[in-house]
C-alpha cells in the first residue's frame, strides 16, 4: 500500500480537466458537423454570447434521448446571422428547430463541462427541415379536415361585435382600429393582447382563442387575429399544429390578416377568411356591414312599393266594376223597356239578388284588403323598428358616449399627431360638450 502511494499521479480538479480537455482535443482535432434540435435557446441583446442545449429525440417518441450543450460567442454570432439571411428563405435561431452546425469539441475547464463550440451552419438543412416540418402538419391537419372546419361557418350579415387577437398598441392595432372608426359604424372590439412574434405566440393566441371561445353568439361575430408586416422568418411563429387546432374548434369565423403579400402560414389555411393586411379586414368588415344596410333600405323601399301596387290594384278592380255596372243599366232600360215592365217586380228581385252577391263580395274583398294591408303594415312597422334601433346602435353620438372623442384641427378630423406642431389650436368633440387645447408636447405613437 505504501508503494502505491508512493507512485500514484494526484491530480487537481483543473490538472484533471485540462487532461481530459486535450484527451478531447486529440481526438477531434478538426472540426466536425452536428445535427440535432435546438432546446433551452438563450439569446439576448444583453449578452454577448448565444447558448443552447442540442439534443436528439427518439424517432417514434418525443422524449431526449441525448444532448449536449453549444455556444455561439459572440465574434461568430455576426456570421451565422448572415450566412441564414443569406439564404433563400431566411429563419431564426429558436428552440425546437432542426439544425447542422460546424463545431468544434471542447470542455472548459473551470467547471468541467463538455460542449461544442459553434463555428458555422448550413442553412439549407434546417430549411428543408422546417418545410418537411410544416409539409407533415398541413397533411395531418388535411387528414383531419382540420383546415376546412373553420371555413364551414358563415359571417354574420352584421359583424359588428369583434374579438382582436394582435399586441395592443401595435402599428396593426391602430390600423384595424382606424379604418372601423372612418366608416362611422358602431363595431364593439374586445382585445386581446398577444405577442406576435417569438416564443409566447403559440401560449397567448391559443388562450385567447379559448377565451373567444367561451363567449356567447350575442357577445361576439368573428375574431380577427393580425399583425404588422414583418420578415419571412416571424412569420415561422404561425406555421402552427396548435393554433390551427384551436382555429379549427372556435366557434366563431376566424380572420387572419398576418402582414405579409408572398407567405401563406398554416394558421390562414385554418382561417375561415385570410387577408393580406389589418386594413384589408377592417374593410373587408366595413363593406359586410355597408351591404347589409343597403338590403334594409331596398327591402323597406320594397315593401312601400309594393304595398301601393296592391292598393292601386284594388282600386282599379272596384272603378272597372262601377264602370261596367253604370254601363249596363242604362242600356238594359233603353232596349228592354216594355219588357222591363211586364217584369218590373222579376227584374227588381234579380237586382236586389245581384246587389246582395256583389256587396258580399265587395265586403270579402274589403276584408282581405284590410287584413293584407295591416299584415304588410305590421310587418314594415316592425322592420322599420328594427332598422331605427340598428340605425341608433350605428349612430356616432352613442360612440361617443362610450368614452371615445373626435379631434380637428382647423375643421379636419386628426388622424396623427403628424399632423400637429407644438402651439397648434386643437377642438375636440366629446359625448356632451367640447374643449379647445393648445398642443404643448406630442409623442409619437
Amino acid at each position: 500500500m505504501d508503494n502505491f502511494l508512493k507512485t500514484e499521479k494526484i491530480y487537481t480538479i483543473l490538472e484533471l480537466n485540462n487532461t481530459i480537455r486535450r484527451l478531447i482535443r486529440d481526438e477531434f482535432p478538426d472540426t466536425i458537423w452536428v445535427c440535432g434540435e435546438i432546446q433551452d435557446f438563450k439569446s439576448r441583446k444583453d449578452k454577448k454570447h448565444i447558448y443552447f442545449n442540442l439534443v436528439q429525440k427518439h424517432p417514434e417518441a418525443d422524449e431526449i434521448i441525448a444532448q449536449v450543450k453549444a455556444i455561439i460567442f459572440e465574434n461568430t454570432r455576426p456570421l451565422i446571422q448572415k450566412r441564414i439571411e443569406k439564404s433563400e428563405l431566411s429563419f431564426q435561431l429558436r428552440d425546437d428547430i432542426e439544425v447542422k452546425l460546424l463545431c468544434r469539441v471542447d470542455l472548459y475547464p473551470k467547471w468541467g463541462e463538455y460542449r461544442l463550440i459553434v463555428l458555422d451552419i448550413d442553412p439549407i438543412y434546417t430549411i428543408g427541415k422546417i418545410a418537411q416540418s410544416r409539409q407533415r402538419i398541413i397533411e395531418e391537419l388535411n387528414k383531419k379536415g382540420l383546415l376546412e372546419k373553420n371555413k364551414s361557418l358563415k359571417i354574420p350579415h352584421l359583424p359588428l361585435k369583434i374579438g382582436l387577437i394582435t399586441a395592443f398598441d401595435s402599428a396593426a392595432y391602430h390600423d384595424f382600429l382606424n379604418e372601423l372608426r372612418l366608416s362611422g359604424y358602431g363595431f364593439r372590439i374586445v382585445l386581446y393582447d398577444c405577442y406576435m412574434q417569438g416564443k409566447y405566440v403559440e401560449n397567448n393566441v391559443i388562450s385567447a382563442l379559448s377565451f373567444f371561445n367561451r363567449l356567447s353568439q350575442e357577445e361576439l361575430d368573428v375574431v380577427v387575429i393580425t399583425r404588422g408586416g414583418g420578415s419571412t422568418a416571424d412569420l415561422s411563429w404561425f406555421d402552427n399544429k396548435k393554433i390551427a387546432e384551436s382555429i379549427a374548434t372556435c366557434r366563431f369565423p376566424v380572420i387572419s390578416a398576418l402582414g405579409h403579400q408572398i407567405n401563406i402560414t398554416i394558421t390562414d389555411m385554418a382561417a375561415h377568411t385570410s387577408l393580406k393586411t389589418p386594413t384589408k379586414v377592417a374593410q373587408f368588415l366595413v363593406e359586410l356591414v355597408k351591404k347589409f344596410m343597403e338590403e334594409i333600405n331596398y327591402l323597406e323601399e320594397e315593401v312601400i312599393k309594393r304595398s301601393n301596387e296592391f292598393i292601386m290594384n284594388k282600386r282599379k278592380e272596384l272603378e272597372s266594376i262601377a264602370i261596367k255596372i253604370d254601363a249596363i243599366l242604362p242600356r238594359y232600360f233603353r232596349f228592354h223597356r216594355e219588357e222591363l215592365l211586364e217584369k218590373k217586380h222579376r227584374i227588381e228581385s234579380c237586382l236586389k239578388i245581384f246587389l246582395r252577391e256583389e256587396k258580399s263580395k265587395m265586403r270579402k274583398i274589403f276584408e282581405d284588403l284590410k287584413k293584407k294591408t295591416d299584415r304588410i303594415l305590421s310587418n314594415s312597422e316592425q322592420r322599420l323598428k328594427y332598422i331605427e334601433e340598428k340605425i341608433r346602435l350605428l349612430d356616432p353620438k352613442n360612440i361617443l358616449r362610450r368614452g371615445f372623442s373626435i379631434t380637428f384641427k382647423n375643421g379636419k378630423i386628426l388622424k396623427s399627431v403628424k399632423s400637429v406642431k407644438e402651439g397648434d389650436l386643437i377642438e375636440t368633440i366629446l359625448f356632451k360638450g367640447k374643449l379647445i387645447s393648445r398642443i404643448t408636447k406630442k409623442g409619437e405613437g
